[in-house]
């Protein structure tokens, strides 16, 4: 029973955390009607783009655990008190609204709230037991036991002499040795039922965010905030509550198959399902938003693209899947259209990718090796 509070604490934190961080970001980009769902979506890809940056520096210098932990601890409470500061008065007037906003919505809200829970509690529920999965839930442990990064084999906790290309870039799984750190919990809570749940939520907000940018009028970046409530976008959130709907039922009878509903109700944990249903529709939303001319300021489309690829190298190195769609995506539009211009921010939004990319060759073909040991 204590752990069971501990991890609904856990997931509710972290939860606010994200809220938090997006809506401080937002504020400072001085949009006065951001949504919620926007701000947790951005807020997710910010934290663990910052994540990504500090737990390199950590498994490299092979700096212990605990203190990643402090370090992300001083973060997150920053971002928290920032955001409960900066920004807690908006979010009581985004409360008030609530009345306006679901009327805008209509009826197919409720029916998109009972999938998106029903997606969370299928998510929560089921046990996948595929070496994929044991494996890092093991990173996690292993390194939450030994107080280190990457520094030992999660298969039988040998101290290895380097680490894994393979592994050593994609590390998101010590977000869950952190957070288990950070709040008492196993490691396999905090990984297998908190962070299912998370997972899945934020998964099923990407899609409704997706299902905005393709019915959409011309509103200002449809990526992250929410249209307004006029007669057009009205007509815009109904579609793109029908849309979610519709999306998060086909992945419910995919789900046996090797499709995106496999990893949104089995693997929802894991960085890959983060890839094919968290990054991959933000990244074809911003696409889909730029084609129909509804990206509104490209300084912040770009730079939310770049947080969605540095956040995809964080998950997975199945990074390069939305990588590749953004490119078939952009440099076509640039051709067509001759916005040669926008290739400056294509660039800029690919370094993460590139980086990662230019890092995991040197390191496979042993140009450099991290080193588990001084």
């Amino acid at each position: 029973m204590k752990i069971a509070a501990f991890a609904g604490v856990a997931t509710l934190v972290q939860l606010l955390l994200f809220l938090c961080t997006g809506s401080v970001v937002m504020k400072l980009r001085g949009r006065k009607a951001w949504s919620v769902s926007g701000a947790l979506l951005l807020g997710f890809f910010i934290y663990f783009s910052i994540f990504e940056i500090i737990c390199l520096i950590a498994e490299v210098t092979l700096a212990p655990l605990g203190r990643l932990a402090v370090i992300m601890l001083v973060i997150d409470a920053a971002a928290i008190i920032a955001g409960t500061v900066y920004c807690g008065r908006d979010w009581i007037m985004r409360l008030k609204t609530l009345p306006e906003r679901l009327k805008a919505h209509g009826i197919l809200i409720f029916f998109a709230i009972l999938a998106v829970l029903a997606v969370c509690f299928f998510a929560l529920i089921y046990t996948d037991g595929s070496a994929d999965a044991d494996y890092y839930i093991g990173m996690a442990s292993t390194a939450l036991f030994t107080d280190s990064i990457g520094r030992y084999e999660p298969t039988n906790g040998l101290l290895m002499t380097a680490i894994n290309p393979r592994y050593a870039y994609a590390l998101y799984p010590y977000h869950n040795a952190v957070m288990s750190d950070l709040f008492h919990i196993p490691v396999i809570v905090q990984a297998r039922t908190v962070m299912n749940v998370i997972n899945a939520f934020m998964c099923c907000i990407a899609v409704y965010r997706l299902g905005i940018c393709l019915f959409a009028g011309k509103a200002e970046n449809c990526v992250m905030p929410e249209t307004g409530l006029d007669a057009a976008s009205a007509s815009a959130v109904r579609k793109a509550d029908l849309f979610t709907l519709l999306v998060l039922v086909i992945h419910l009878f995919s789900s046996t198959i090797y499709m995106p509903g496999t990893f949104l109700f089995s693997r929802s944990f894991e960085g890959k399902n983060l890839i094919a249903n968290l990054v991959l529709p933000s990244v074809i939303a911003a696409a889909v938003s730029i084609w129909r001319g509804t990206a509104g300021s490209r300084r912040h489309l770009f730079a939310d693209l770049f947080l969605m690829i540095a956040a995809g190298v964080c998950f997975s190195s199945s990074v390069v899947i939305p990588a590749a769609f953004l490119t078939a995506a952009i440099i076509p539009y640039i051709l067509i259209r001759k916005d040669f211009r926008m290739i400056f921010g294509y660039l800029f939004s690919m370094v993460p990718a590139v980086v990662w990319m230019t890092l995991y060759v040197l390191n496979s073909h042993y140009v450099f090796i991290i080193r588990t040991y001084r």
